[in-house]
């Protein structure tokens, strides 16, 4: 993680877990290659089995916005925001500092 950097974090719900993990992947996939890309951390709650966080890091905030753009036209995103019920939080966070 760089100090400049930018993280989109999405806490959404599923329905059907695997079945979003297996789309998610796909996704992630697809991403990967999008411009500005960094890096994802897929996530999944202890306490609640339908719920998922992607934290996706990067290099600025224009190609954060850019790739939720794009997302919502790429077939590869599509199996994921389908397996999506509701989206709890989707914010871009700046790093302000580290350890």
């Amino acid at each position: 993680m760089t100090a400049k950097s930018i993280l989109e974090l999405a806490v959404c719900i599923v329905a059907d877990r695997p079945a979003a993990a297996a789309a998610r992947q796909q996704a992630m996939q697809a991403v990967s290659h999008y411009p500005g890309f960094i890096s994802w951390r897929a996530v999944g709650s202890c306490e609640n089995p339908g719920m998922l966080a992607d934290l996706v890091e990067w290099e600025t905030l224009d190609d954060a916005k850019s790739a939720g753009e794009r997302v919502r036209r790429d077939p590869d995103f599509a199996p994921y925001m389908a397996a999506i019920s509701a989206v709890m939080l989707m914010q871009h966070f700046a790093v302000e500092q580290q350890i």
